[in-house]
């Protein structure tokens, strides 16, 4: 005959009986079942024993997590580099901020390296070249898709969008914005003049929330406004700017080479009201030309542009003579295919002393009038605009859109007998249906694969003010 079993104080066990003594006299776990009913008895001993008071916990520990820390804003792309890619964001309060990624899936993490930080910035690295890439941010279950950039050299095509000078008409800048992000395009050229005075955080926030559509998808090269130094370029430098450089940089895109200058800088004496640029910068600018390979499309990105036609010149405006100075200099070292501008609120495209120039300061902005009599002037509008331009192989063309999708202007920047290994994009019109004006003796200053064209210079900047910066 089985004895029933004796717990420790000498009294019989039933066999039905699933909870016992523990140490120390507590009620503990039964650690016999009978053969019947075995197995619910002991899951229903397993969730007891988690529910008694007491009793010592079997559950794995779990490492800590961080509470997650909601965007304030972003997350935009920055420093589109073959095989990397940056994603920026701000929280609230300091966290470490992780980022996952992946082609089919954000199953890939990337974390932040140094403290924790409320202004954040990622690398994601190892990236294949031309793919799309989904990530997500922590702090949000947004996806997004990114295309990576392209090893530098190889044709393209490549689709790049050129605007600028958004500052003070909020509504404006978001239908500007909003129309830029329906582009799609695989890099964002910004001509400067983010906001109406960079002291202002209410400004910036309103400003990346016009643009989150946009800058998500499309990694943003920025170059310095002069309403970007109204506090000498602080907010500019955590948004945007590398930290391990100055604001004028370059970048390998593709067929492209893109220098952007800065032509406010403060270390060259410039204030809101005057441009500047070191000699510091300008050599930099010469040595930098000198490693470019002569097949690219080289290109320049810089706020205040050589030259602008106003129908009304105020203190401060019309073309830059440092500007011309550094941009003549870096011609001597390797031909400029042309020069993308903002500070005025229009468009005006051109070709001066064979060097072609755009202004592209539509983004939102109080409107101004452009004076397209001036000779060099191909064509001046007033209106909400912003470009985008197809690079593949040596043939560089583009279209001006405004804000209704309208093209307003076409043009070629460079051109060849060599076809383009790609086909083009849909967003822009056939060869043969661009209408490019006579460029008359400039024509003559082709070099490289695409063309150069020229006419003579225009005057120097107007005088200084201390007037509020326009």
């Amino acid at each position: 005959m089985r004895m029933p079993a004796r717990l420790p104080d000498g009294r019989a066990s039933s066999p039905h009986n699933w909870l016992g003594l523990g140490s120390g006299g507590k009620v503990g776990c039964m650690r016999h079942f009978s053969a019947r009913g075995q197995a619910l008895a002991a899951l229903l001993a397993l969730l007891a024993c988690d529910r008694l008071p007491g009793v010592p916990q079997r559950r794995p520990a779990q490492a800590q997590t961080p509470a997650l820390q909601p965007l304030v804003a972003g997350p935009w792309l920055l420093d589109p580099e073959a095989g990397r890619m940056t994603v920026a964001w701000l929280t609230q309060t300091p966290s470490v901020g992780r980022v996952w990624y992946g082609t089919v899936s954000p199953d890939r993490l990337a974390t932040e390296e140094g403290p924790a930080v409320m202004e954040h910035r990622v690398i994601l690295g190892s990236l294949q070249p031309q793919t799309q890439y989904r990530y997500r941010v922590e702090g949000s279950d947004d996806v997004f898709v990114f295309t990576s950039a392209p090893q530098s050299g190889v044709e393209g095509p490549v689709e790049v969008l050129v605007y600028g000078d958004n500052r003070t008409n909020s509504g404006d800048h978001a239908l500007v914005a909003r129309s830029a992000a329906g582009e799609h395009a695989q890099l964002a050229l910004h001509t400067g003049d983010m906001v109406v005075d960079a002291n202002e955080p209410d400004l910036w926030r309103v400003w990346f929330q016009e643009e989150h559509d946009h800058l998500a998808t499309t990694p943003l090269v920025p170059t310095v406004g002069n309403h970007e130094i109204t506090d000498n370029g602080v907010a500019y430098a955590k948004y945007f700017q590398h930290r391990d450089r100055p604001a004028y940089w370059s970048l390998d895109y593709g067929p492209l080479h893109i220098d952007v200058l800065d032509s406010f800088e403060t270390a060259a004496g410039a204030t809101p009201h005057s441009a500047g640029v070191s000699d510091a910068q300008k050599a930099w600018f010469e040595e930098d030309l000198r490693k470019v390979p002569k097949d690219r499309h080289v290109w320049v990105l810089v706020h205040q542009g050589p030259y602008s036609h106003p129908a009304h010149v105020r203190p401060g405006h019309g073309g830059s003579e440092a500007v011309r100075s550094a941009i003549a200099v870096g011609r001597l070292v390797h031909p400029i295919e042309v020069v993308f501008a903002g500070h005025e609120h229009f468009y005006e495209r051109g070709e001066i002393d064979g060097l072609q120039y755009f202004v592209l300061g539509g983004g939102g902005a109080p409107l101004e009038d452009p004076d397209p009599s001036f000779p060099g002037v191909q064509t001046a509008q007033k209106a909400l605009s912003y470009a985008m331009v197809e690079v593949c192989g040596c043939h560089a063309r583009g279209v001006v859109k405004d804000i209704a999708g309208k093209v307003i202007d076409s043009f070629r920047l460079a051109t060849c007998a060599a076809p383009c290994g790609a086909p083009a994009q849909e967003v822009l019109p056939p060869l043969a249906a661009l209408e490019v004006p006579d460029a008359g003796a400039g024509d003559a200053g082709q070099r490289r694969r695409g063309r150069r064209r020229s006419r003579a210079e225009e005057t120097s900047d107007a005088g200084v003010t201390e007037s509020p910066p326009q």
